[in-house]
């Protein structure tokens, strides 16, 4: 707090005797002072300067010190300064009235120097705290914000399209940065690989660990070609993890148009939803232990057959669990009769109004984790 700029602080009274004591008091204490004689003097300087804090006299002509308290909160540019009234008036109701206005504290005249110099000095640290916190606030929120931009720009800024699959993703984070990653790889033969995952918890530490597994999926060689060797790879890559309370809901897949097929390994991830003919139906899936909690040999594989006009929906939980104010979750259901009410729109469009369904659902709450809806289309005319 040394190092923190002077506070300046403006004394308004009518009186001249009252003004001169009461900067005399605040004299040699590190404040820069300023002295007003009039209600209107006092105005003009508050917008000029922006004082930190305002020792304001109640009675005066033209103007009384509500009137000028009124006025000084009602202009974006001063009415952050904290006011102190001054006033030989005792009464209860004069100070309620002051207090409602928005002053911070309030003096009964005649003046006490100590009792000047110590609710100043009180009014002016806690300020400068509180602009500290600010600071280290907006700090903060600038890294993160920036943590975010700096994670989307790892997840796929194109989606790979081809005449017989398309697809179409909506990605949302609940904080700034998350723990949810989904990525789609173009493969040889007109095939496609699908990764989606969910890491435990959100916010920083997610998204690290998120960060750490697109890396690792990178790295891997052959990505789809065996949707279990990638989610064994992955969980034997983060063994040095299995000991610490994070853990990951994986699923891994590998899409066959030539074949009509669609080949799934699933680590406690939930299963993929299928779109046909307008209905909707989960596909069941045998699924292991999330990655990340300790060694899982096997990983069985589940394939499914797919047919033009087929729609399939990966997602996270962050969707089904999105809250309402009622604490009413979102829900496989209602998600189930989206997607059957939008099926004759497009991918991209189709997310969007599912997108928007949740919001109205959610009803302005904000979502306490990570969001990711991504749809695959199978020959989509």
């Amino acid at each position: 707090m040394s190092d923190a700029p002077k506070a300046t602080i403006l004394v308004v009274d009518d009186s001249p005797v009252n003004l001169r004591l009461i900067v005399r008091t605040l004299e040699g204490r590190g404040y820069r002072l300023l002295a007003a004689k009039s209600a209107r003097a006092a105005l003009d300087i508050a917008r000029q300067v922006r004082p930190d804090l305002i020792l304001l006299d109640v009675m005066m002509p033209e103007m009384d010190g509500f009137e000028v308290c009124r006025t000084l909160k009602a202009n974006p540019d001063t009415r952050d300064a904290i006011v102190v009234f001054l006033s030989a008036l005792g009464e209860v109701t004069d100070k309620v009235t002051g207090l409602e206005l928005g002053a911070s504290d309030y003096i009964t005249k005649p003046i006490q120097a100590e009792e000047v110099i110590a609710r100043v000095a009180n009014h002016v640290a806690r300020q400068q705290l509180e602009r500290e916190v600010r600071r280290s606030r907006d700090r903060l929120q600038h890294e993160l914000t920036r943590a975010g931009e700096m994670q989307r720009l790892i997840l796929p800024a194109v989606l790979p399209s081809h005449g017989s699959v398309t697809f179409a993703a909506y990605y949302q984070t609940s904080l700034y940065a998350g723990g949810d990653y989904y990525d789609v790889f173009t493969l040889p033969d007109n095939q496609f690989g699908v990764m989606v995952a969910d890491v435990s918890g959100h916010g920083a530490p997610s998204a690290i660990v998120m960060a750490m597994i697109r890396a690792a999926v990178h790295a891997f060689p052959g990505f789809a070609v065996d949707p279990s060797e990638m989610i064994r790879y992955l969980n034997r890559h983060f063994d040095f993890m299995w000991e610490t309370p994070i853990f990951a809901t994986a699923l891994s897949a590998l899409i066959e148009p030539k074949d009509k097929r669609l080949t799934i390994a699933c680590a406690g991830h939930p299963p993929p939803l299928l779109l046909r003919n307008g209905r909707v139906t989960s596909i069941e899936v045998q699924a292991t232990l999330p990655v990340l909690m300790m060694d899982v040999p096997h990983v069985p594989t589940t394939t499914t057959a797919v047919e033009p006009g087929d729609r399939v929906v990966f997602y996270t939980d962050g969707i089904t669990e999105r809250s309402n104010p009622q604490d009413e979750m979102y829900d496989l259901e209602r998600l189930t009769a989206a997607l059957e009410r939008t099926a004759h729109l497009a991918p991209q469009a189709q997310l969007d109004a599912i997108v928007a369904d949740l919001d109205t659902f959610a009803h302005q709450r904000e979502p306490d984790d990570d969001q990711t809806l991504l749809v695959m289309c199978v020959n989509c005319d």
